[in-house]
């Protein structure tokens, strides 16, 4: 499970069902103990009334008047009750109305007790063991059995045990309820921090600045510090970037300007003003890919159209000698997560090849799919070679006739690496090139 909140539900709901079982089984233990309990003492005091009503017959026998039973069910057929006498070998010597076949009774010691709940026929059994001394000293060894119909019994219980889990069921319904509330209340915080992080993800908010528990300001601070962390770092980056690119100026321009000297003799000349265009090329293709800020999670989303515009005007005045024309398709209100400097450098280079290389007809496309931001820049120019891969490397160049030192797809290449994207080179359907650049969500 990936939410906290459900992981939390499920265990407590184990739990809460762990205890309901275990209470289930506890209350119906008790109550059948008790019911139980109730039968048993029920069924002794009928004993004890039978023993009451015991005489001794002509023959010596043990026998019970039946005038004398103070329970009238034993008289009467069908009553559910029944009860009889056994003697010591167990054989039948008074019986009640009627009397179920069940199994022999046990024989329990005198003044033992025998109780039992049988299955087939459900009924309950009480067998008593006693001793009986008639008037010639003669003592003889009896068992009073009692026979109770055992329907009315089960047919509590299970009523006992619907209402108890009906109840228990309606009780743990109810508890879950509540537990998710409590739940949803305790994480509230939580879910307030992700939509404050998400403000700040969309530019909404520069900083985390709810009230939270204890337990999650450390957290909001160590954010918040993050936060003020990479936006001081990559203004100090850009800030000692520019600087260097401004201690370098002067000291190439002065070297350019000693390759322009009479005195510096012809022959090394060309190659001095080689050297230093070479360094002055070097110098800035390694400024803009140290000055990439790359993939940012908690950068402020912009808007590339309004760039992708910019760059298309100031194009079209450069190279309106070849009457450039070009087609800009982005989706209205459309944003990215990306730096502002990167998507000027990134449309830069890209628009200024297919000017460079295309035919004049230029369209700029930008969508999104499920996973990336998708960035299109076709031309009607003559399209990538075979190899149009190795493009993408520093200094190699498709056209050696315009001028150039080859780092535009290059650097294009290294901001698209900083963003964890891809690019493409393809052919467009208008047979020129295409280059396609993926950067993630």
């Amino acid at each position: 499970m990936t939410s906290l909140r459900a992981r939390l539900l499920a265990a407590a709901s184990a739990v809460l069902a762990a205890f309901f079982v275990l209470t289930a089984a506890v209350l119906d233990g008790a109550f059948r103990d008790s019911t139980l309990q109730a039968q048993r003492d029920k069924l002794e005091g009928l004993v004890y009334s039978l023993l009451a009503a015991a005489r001794t017959d002509a023959n010596g026998n043990l026998t019970v008047e039946p005038n004398d039973i103070s329970d009238r069910r034993l008289v009467q057929p069908a009553s559910g009750l029944q009860a009889a006498l056994f003697d010591e070998q167990a054989r039948l010597v008074w019986t009640s109305a009627e009397f179920l076949e069940v199994p022999p009774p046990q024989m329990p010691g005198v003044g033992q007790w025998a109780f039992h709940q049988l299955r087939k026929p459900p009924v309950f059994s009480l067998s008593y063991g006693l001793r009986w001394i008639d008037l010639q000293d003669d003592p003889k060894r009896y068992t009073f059995v009692v026979l109770e119909d055992a329907s009315s019994y089960e047919r509590q219980l299970r009523t006992y045990r619907r209402e108890l889990w009906l109840w228990l069921a309606a009780a743990a319904g109810g508890l879950l309820l509540v537990q998710y509330l409590v739940l949803r209340w305790g994480l509230a915080p939580v879910r307030r921090l992700v939509n404050e992080l998400n403000a700040v993800e969309r530019g909404e908010r520069a900083e985390i600045h709810g009230s939270y528990p204890d337990e999650l300001v450390s957290l909001t601070q160590g954010l918040n510090a993050m936060i003020r962390s990479e936006r001081n770092q990559q203004t100090r980056y850009r800030n000692a970037l520019g600087d260097l690119a401004h201690s370098l100026k002067t000291p190439l321009a002065v070297l350019f300007g000693m390759s322009e000297e009479p005195r510096v003799p012809e022959e090394l000349r060309n190659p001095l003003r080689e050297q230093v265009g070479h360094m002055q090329q070097i110098t800035d293709y390694q400024l803009r890919k140290a000055a990439t800020a790359g993939r940012r999670t908690l950068a402020e989303p912009i808007a590339p159209a309004p760039i992708a515009a910019k760059i298309t005007q100031a194009l079209t005045k450069v190279y309106a000698d070849r009457g450039v024309k070009f087609e800009l398709i982005a989706p209205p209100q459309f944003r990215m997560r990306a730096d502002n400097g990167d998507l000027f450098e990134l449309f830069g280079n890209l628009l200024d090849n297919a000017c460079k290389y295309g035919g004049g007809r230029i369209r700029v496309r930008i969508s999104r799919d499920d996973q990336d931001n998708v960035i299109e820049v076709d031309d009607d120019g003559p399209g990538f070679p075979q190899d149009a891969q190795e493009l993408l490397q520093r200094g190699v160049r498709a056209d050696t006739q315009n001028p150039g030192q080859g780092i535009g797809l290059a650097a294009v290449y290294e901001i698209v690496k900083a963003y964890e994207g891809r690019i493409l080179l393809d052919r467009s359907e208008w047979g020129g090139g295409r280059v396609t650049v993926r950067l993630p969500i």
